[in-house]
């Protein structure tokens, strides 16, 4: 009895832990995956994990860890970013299949940390991003059509593609089977579109973050800020100070020109002024 308890109590927690997935469907030819992903001794992955190895392929900085990361991906050519580049992410299950790779839930995946590192190099254009809700049952069996045509609206000179599923209705092993079968056939025909592109679907636990803005915005028409480089507030005080400073010696040098006494206040007649001759 006590052995079946510590069983369950152990099962449970490797459950709570492991509360995410990552699966690469397709990647371009120079890129090898790291192939001590099932190594006992090798460290579980994290959403935080991925994420900064999501943002290293695409050529970003990654953010600092307390440990040291293991890549997902080997590079033949370092310097070379894919050209294509489509992350499709669920949240609200911590499975999709059972080919895929564990990762421990440690954080959310926060897709605008990376559409901040994007705007700091000047690529504004580079990141598509589109989200579907899966409310209902009739949501689930229109899933395929409704992912066609969110793909379709994305932006096409984007060449990385970003798509949140937030699936609220996938608590079933019949409804994830569904979910699966239907992201797979979209997903053959972006490879068989672009058979070079890097291809992967991300699987989270957590759905409540994206839920709650959007019930935000739409009660609220809460309108977003444009994100600004961290670098604005330096640029904003140099031209405002400079336009100032030039600005005020302008002003100073028509005002000397206006209560000028050319008779008085100029050299250029005080020397050509004519001498009386005194005998």
């Amino acid at each position: 009895m006590n052995f079946l308890l510590i069983t369950i109590f152990i099962s449970l927690l490797i459950y709570s832990i492991e509360a995410g997935q990552y699966e690469v469907h397709n990647r371009p030819n120079y890129l090898s995956l790291n192939s001590n992903k099932n190594d006992e001794n090798s460290n579980q992955l994290t959403v935080s994990n991925f994420a900064n190895n999501f943002a290293t392929i695409l050529g970003l900085s990654s953010d600092q860890t307390e440990k040291q990361e293991e890549p997902m991906f080997y590079s033949t050519r370092p310097l070379e970013i894919p050209s294509s580049t489509w992350l499709i992410h669920i949240e609200g299950l911590d499975r999709l299949s059972d080919t895929g790779t564990p990762l421990e839930d440690n954080c959310e995946f926060d897709i605008n940390s990376l559409q901040s590192k994007l705007n700091q190099i000047g690529n504004y254009d580079i990141l598509s991003t589109g989200s579907i809700v899966i409310s209902s049952k009739s949501d689930l069996d229109n899933f395929e059509q409704i992912l066609k045509d969110q793909i379709s609206r994305l932006n096409e000179k984007a060449s990385v593609n970003y798509i949140v599923i937030v699936c609220d209705d996938c608590q079933n092993d019949n409804a994830v089977q569904q979910l699966q079968n239907q992201l797979k056939t979209a997903i053959d025909k972006i490879i068989a579109n672009d058979p070079q592109t890097l291809a992967m679907t991300l699987a989270t636990k957590q759905s409540a973050r994206i839920r709650r803005a959007r019930e935000t915005e739409e009660s609220a028409n809460v309108t977003i800020a444009p994100m600004y480089s961290d670098d604005y507030p330096v640029m904003f005080n140099l031209f405002f100070w400079t336009s100032l400073v030039l600005a005020l010696i302008v002003i100073s040098i028509v005002y000397v020109f206006l209560t000028l006494d050319p008779g008085a206040d100029t050299i250029i007649y005080r020397m050509t002024a004519p001498r009386l001759k005194v005998d």
